[in-house]
């Protein structure tokens, strides 16, 4: 059985994080994803979601993500969305990657690392949402 879709939603808690690995290695699985693309998937998931919940609710009121992930032809597609601070990842400054560790602004590698995985990525604010699209090819 291949699984083709797979659509979450979870309170801004970073408790939701161990079940929302677990499902995406399910839809992994399930949807017969090649291991690097499903490793790449879980980490930009992982991260964004991470991000969200750090940030974008400063005030720590309650919050809902939503995860949709997509089987399509030869990619996958992920698309994440918040109801928290508008923020944009990918207008962030690059971060340094020549600097010794101690000099190094804290921040940005784990966004920056998304967008080297991930064949397509794009952010927009609909509805009071933020909403990252990211997409992988399924030939890593």
């Amino acid at each position: 059985m291949i699984i083709a879709q797979l659509d979450l939603r979870l309170a801004n808690d970073l408790a939701e994080l161990e079940p929302l690995v677990r499902a995406l290695e399910f839809f992994a699985e399930a949807s017969a994803l090649p291991e690097k693309v499903a490793h790449r998937l879980t980490l930009a998931v992982d991260e964004f979601v991470n991000n969200a919940v750090d940030y974008g609710y400063a005030d720590r009121r309650a919050g809902e993500i939503t995860v949709s992930v997509r089987h399509r032809g030869e990619e996958v597609e992920v698309v994440l969305a918040d109801d928290g601070d508008a923020f944009d990842p990918f207008t962030a400054p690059a971060p340094d990657l020549t600097s010794s560790i101690e000099e190094r602004r804290i921040g940005g590698l784990g966004v920056h690392l998304v967008r080297t995985l991930a064949a397509r990525f794009a952010y927009r604010r609909e509805d009071g949402c933020n909403v990252v699209t990211l997409a992988f090819t399924l030939d890593g």
